[in-house]
């Protein structure tokens, strides 16, 4: 496994994060109108819709914001289908994204994949706090609103990365979904890969549809036992959350530019699990510690990381997990969407 010196971290988290990719242009400051509504005419395009800017479920000061996603059909046409909603990590959308995008579409679902960044003027977080995964959330909650305004689109599932995969985490439970929009639209099927599963409610807490964690057992960012956490306390409640464990998976197993491998000696590895270092989300929807501590800001996240975490992450593609990864999803959206 290659180590990185301190002096050539900045250099490859360009590479590995942004993949060398040129300054992104926000289309929806063109001539691309706002979408309230998505017309049934099969056609592949960038979709600008409004969402609300907020780091949390508290949005007495948020702004609206214009954000966009790339809206793909399958090749064959139907009268109806059903689609998949995709969120990116802290890295951006990247070229292995698109694989996924074409598998989806390779099986018959619309896919609609958020560019959570551009419009906010990021290109990629190292800091993994100029955003929270509840600001992701937001975003593909507003989503699936538009989404649903499709009369040819039936049931919506709800894939995410990494940070991308809190939302898909926090959508299973009731009391998060009545805060962002009084349960009017629900997601039909979660998957969170390889997540951030730093997130606990009380045993008792009523869920939602199903969801799927996918994790590495090797995964030194964010280590699976947050999530094996997560499925064990609530495993019993109508069977609706599954865990995977891949074996010899690090964080980033289906990101083929990792082929080699990559030591991170800055990186956080969020391995400690206590009351300070485990979040919730108060009645008045901030992000919180176990012990009431608010994190709901970038300065006060990155003091949550700096306590939570050591310093070094491996990171390194898995082929074998990856063509694992995709048929348990494929397997499990099939399942749930009957």
């Amino acid at each position: 496994m290659k180590k990185i010196n301190f002096f050539l971290v900045l250099f490859l988290i360009l590479f590995v994060f942004s993949g060398c990719s040129p300054k992104k242009i926000n289309p929806c400051n063109t001539s691309n109108k706002i979408a309230d509504k998505i017309y049934n005419d099969y056609k592949n395009k960038i979709v600008c819709f409004k969402t609300i800017d907020s780091y949390d479920l508290d949005y007495l000061n948020s702004k609206d914001l214009i954000i966009f996603g790339h809206l793909t059909y399958p090749k064959i046409k139907k009268e109806t289908y059903n689609a998949i909603i995709l969120s990116h990590g802290s890295g951006g959308i990247r070229r292995y994204h698109e694989k996924y995008v074409n598998l989806l579409n390779d099986n018959g679902y619309v896919v609609f994949q958020i560019d959570h960044y551009t419009a906010r003027n990021i290109k990629y977080d190292k800091t993994f706090s100029k955003v929270s995964g509840i600001t992701f959330m937001n975003d593909s909650f507003k989503a699936l609103k538009l989404l649903k305004t499709n009369p040819a689109i039936n049931k919506i599932a709800y894939i995410g990365w990494s940070q991308g995969g809190v939302g898909p985490i926090l959508s299973h439970f009731k009391p998060i979904t009545a805060a962002v929009n009084n349960d009017e639209d629900i997601f039909d099927a979660s998957i969170a890969i390889y997540p951030y599963c730093g997130f606990t409610f009380p045993d008792n807490t009523p869920t939602h549809t199903p969801l799927l964690m996918i994790t590495g057992n090797a995964d030194e960012l964010t280590p699976e036992r947050a999530c094996r956490n997560l499925f064990s306390k609530f495993f019993k409640n109508k069977n609706k959350i599954f865990h995977t464990s891949l074996p010899n998976a690090h964080h980033g197993f289906d990101n083929p530019f990792l082929y080699f491998g990559f030591t991170f000696e800055k990186l956080p590895s969020l391995n400690i699990i206590n009351k300070n270092c485990t979040l919730t989300i108060s009645n008045a929807g901030k992000i919180i510690t176990l012990n009431n501590e608010e994190v709901t800001t970038p300065k006060a996240s990155e003091k949550f990381l700096h306590r939570c975490s050591a310093k070094g992450v491996t990171v390194k593609y898995n082929a074998q997990a990856t063509k694992k990864s995709q048929n348990i999803i494929l397997n499990f959206l099939s399942r749930v969407f009957k």
